[in-house]
This record gives structure tokens, C-alpha cells and sequence, in this order.
């Protein structure tokens, strides 16, 4: 895969400047997860928007993630997807501008979409939280953003306002191009949009393209301090992503990571990797969550190992509808993936949870294994002196050394009493374990909250 450019440290952080340690945690050791703000902080107020991405700079997000979709005259612009009902009030600013579609896979959809509105046209509306449960006190108060919009704010954090705190820590741009293919059957490129706008954006450059080693990504002096890539592109569309890489090449500009989206009904296919594998210009993969706590996520992880690819699952939320039901809540979960399977960043839209996690490492982390195991030896301890036959010596110690045909029946009775406890702690273990290893091997069916677009 191909090396990060002069100056950009890798996707995949090195294990000498990541620790799931907290002692270990300093200027040169950061936590091993890297916390993605999926969509902003949503979680708290309406997603893609403005005080959203703002918000979770705040909160410690590594990355801002905007999915991109491109309006009728060719501006990207963040929002859910390419139908602007799902997130905003266009029904109610235009109500006649509802259309059907027919998808790629020949399936008919119905909305209102951004490739018949202009950037203007866009502007006037305003977002809303989607997830029933969240606070809607926000709702009406943003606009969408553009690309340039998000870019400027991320310049104001990391060169006005971290400097301030004394902070070297910089965040970075996490990039999804949603869903270029119904794009092109409306005769708009992403990749060129992209391209267009990273170059007249006055900052864009000096923030993710400059090849030179005066870069200040942080990994061009040595010893170097990690910092996370200032762009990262992901797409489920290898071909998109291979275009893009192209395109950037031919112009000489700096080639950030790409990291494959799939979802759980892809992720353990071998056509999948056979993709993955073969796409050289790779640094991560992106795959539902499902993906990695169900019984082929071990075979995943040591996949992407092989092809030396960061692993970013997503998407981590609090409400319980979204957590699979072998565990207990949200930051069960993500301990889990981060632990236990070994990821190295994760979507969320709590993006606190997300650098909770991460600073709180892993010492105290136990799976459910190792809980019954603690859980067994407590039993033994309690109960293991009568059970092991215990029961007869201390009548025996209690009546003395002369033998009684009382005291003998006592020994047997004993004897029994030891047998079958014996027994019945032998089949509670059994019981427990089996139980917990049908709860470990069962994988949630909820399908996570994805459109066609």
C-alpha cells in the first residue's frame, strides 16, 4: 500500500506512539482509537451542521466526518444523503419539488433531491434532528454546510484556536463521497467537484496537498509526534476512490489515505477482499460493526492485518436500540471492538464516549470469559471446603476420634452431600459457560440505520 506523503503521518498508527495504557498516555503516546465524529457531534444537535462538527472539535474528535453530495449547479455540500427530506424542511420551503427517481439496482425512490436544487436553493433550508429520542430544541436553527464551510471552520480549530490552549493536537477531515454513482447518471462527478473545490479553497491546499517536507502534518520531523492524516477520503465505490487517486496524482498533489466502506452483508465475503486486497492505494476499511463482533470477525481483523489496514467500524450510538443486544450499552460495546477484537479508530456519534474509551484504555477491561472464570473461582472459594467432601471431616472433628455407627452414617451422609454438590457445581459451570457462549456467538439482527442513498 501505498507510503503516506512527505510529512503525513500514517493512517494506521504506530504502535510505538499509541498505548491502550492510560500511565503510558503522554506527548508522545496518544490512545490507540481514533474517534471519528460521525456526522458531527449528532448525537447532541442536528447532524451536518456548523455548531455540530464544531461541537465535537471541542469534545476531543480526532476527525470531522461529512458525507458530500453535489447540488444541481455543482457544490458540495454536507448532508444525510442525496434526499434532502430526510434531514431538513425542503417539503415544507418547496413542496412541489417532489420526484421520483429510478436507482441504479432499478429501484424506484421517491424525495426531494439535491441534484435538482441550487446551491442557493439549499442554503434556504434548515436541518433537524432525525433520530427520534434526541433533543429537537435545535431543530430549524442551521443551514447545510458546504464543503468550503466545513474547511474553514477546521482551519479556525487547528491554526487560531488549538494555539491558544497549547495544544499540538490538530483534528482532521474525514471525507465520505455518498453514493457517486446516482451522481453520474445525473451527468455530476464527485471526484471532479472535489477536486475543483479542494483547489480554489483558499486554505484546502496548504492543508492536505502540499508533497513537500515543510508540510507542518506533524511527521516530518524525527523523533516525530503523531498526527492524525488532515484528510481521509472513504467511499463504499472502490472505483470512485481509484479515480480520485488518479486525479490527484496527475495534478501532484498529496495522495491522502482511502479507506473501503462495506457493509455487513459484503464484509466477509471473498470478493470483498479480493477487492480490498487488490486496491494497492488502500490505508483502512470501513465495515459495519456487525461485522467484527459476529463469528467471522476474528477472520476480518486478521485480513486487514495482512494488508497492513487501519480498521474503522462503524457507527457507535448511545441509544439502546443501537447497541447489539450481547452487550450492555454503547461503551460496553466499544470496549469490546476496541479491546477485545482490536480496532484502531471507530465512528460515533457520542463523540464523548468516543475519547472516553480511548484515554480509558484497556487495564481494567475484561471480557465476558474472563468474568465467568472470576465468577467460578468465587463459587469454589465459598463453596469448594463442602463440596470437596469436607462436610464428613468437620463431624468427624466434632465428635471425636471414636467411631459410632452414627458417626459412620454421618461420614456417608456426607460423602453423598460432597458427591452431589460436587456435581451440581460441576454442571453450573457448564450451565454458565454455555450460556455465555451462546450470548457471545449470538450477533444482533437490527440492520443499522443505512439508505440506498
Amino acid at each position: 500500500h501505498h507510503p503516506p506523503p512527505n510529512g503525513m503521518c500514517p493512517l494506521l498508527i504506530p504502535s510505538d506512539h499509541s498505548t491502550t495504557v492510560p500511565i503510558e498516555l503522554s506527548d508522545k503516546k496518544r490512545p490507540g482509537l481514533l474517534t471519528i465524529a460521525h456526522r458531527g457531534s449528532s448525537f447532541s444537535l442536528p447532524e451536518h451542521s456548523i455548531p455540530a462538527y464544531r461541537l465535537a472539535l471541542e469534545l476531543g474528535a480526532d476527525y470531522i466526518e461529512p458525507d458530500l453530495v453535489s447540488t444541481k449547479d455543482g457544490r458540495l455540500v454536507a448532508v444525510h444523503n442525496a434526499n434532502l427530506n430526510i434531514t431538513t424542511n425542503v417539503a415544507e420551503v418547496y413542496p412541489d419539488r417532489h420526484r421520483e427517481i429510478r436507482l441504479s439496482n432499478g429501484m424506484m425512490q421517491s424525495g426531494y433531491f439535491v441534484f435538482d436544487f441550487t446551491l442557493e436553493e439549499v442554503k434556504a433550508l434548515k436541518v433537524r434532528q432525525r433520530v427520534d429520542g434526541r433533543s429537537k430544541s435545535f431543530d430549524g436553527l442551521f443551514s447545510i454546510p458546504t464543503l468550503a464551510d466545513i474547511v474553514d471552520l477546521l482551519y479556525e480549530w487547528n491554526t487560531l484556536i488549538l494555539p491558544t490552549q497549547n495544544s499540538t493536537k490538530k483534528s482532521g477531515i474525514y471525507v465520505e463521497l455518498k453514493s457517486p454513482e446516482i451522481f453520474t447518471e445525473h451527468n455530476i462527478s464527485l471526484v471532479d467537484t472535489f477536486i475543483d473545490e479542494m483547489v480554489a479553497h483558499p486554505h484546502a491546499h496548504e492543508m492536505f496537498f502540499i508533497r513537500s517536507n515543510e508540510t507542518d502534518y506533524g511527521c516530518h520531523r524525527r523523533p516525530f509526534t503523531y498526527q492524525v492524516p488532515p484528510l481521509v477520503i472513504q467511499c463504499f465505490d472502490g472505483k470512485t476512490m481509484k479515480k480520485l487517486h488518479t486525479k490527484l496524482k496527475q495534478k501532484e498533489m498529496a495522495l491522502p489515505p482511502f479507506v473501503l466502506l462495506v457493509d455487513k452483508k459484503t464484509c466477509h465475503l471473498s470478493t470483498f477482499w479480493y477487492e480490498a486486497g487488490g486496491m494497492s492505494i488502500l490505508s483502512g476499511v470501513g465495515p459495519d460493526k456487525e461485522c467484527l463482533t459476529d463469528v467471522g470477525g476474528k477472520e476480518f481483523m486478521m485480513e486487514a492485518k495482512k494488508f497492513d489496514l487501519a480498521v474503522h467500524p462503524w457507527t457507535t450510538r448511545a441509544e439502546s436500540e443501537f447497541v447489539q443486544s450481547k452487550f450492555k450499552n454503547a461503551e460496553d460495546e466499544l470496549r469490546y471492538l476496541y479491546c477485545k477484537v482490536g480496532i484502531h479508530g471507530m465512528f460515533t456519534e457520542n463523540v464523548n464516549l468516543g475519547v472516553q474509551v480511548g484515554v480509558r484504555g484497556c487495564d481494567d477491561y475484561k471480557t465476558a470469559e474472563e468474568v465467568l472464570e472470576e465468577d467460578i473461582e468465587d463459587l469454589e472459594k465459598e463453596d469448594g471446603p463442602e463440596v470437596d467432601g469436607a462436610v464428613s471431616k468437620k463431624i468427624c472433628n466434632e465428635e471425636g476420634n471414636s467411631i459410632k455407627f452414627g458417626d459412620v452414617t454421618s461420614v456417608l451422609v456426607g460423602g453423598v452431600v460432597g458427591m452431589l454438590g460436587t456435581l451440581f457445581v460441576g454442571k453450573l459451570r457448564r450451565d454458565r459457560k454455555r450460556k455465555i457462549g451462546l450470548e457471545m456467538e449470538r450477533v444482533g439482527t437490527r440492520d443499522e440505520d443505512m439508505e440506498i442513498i
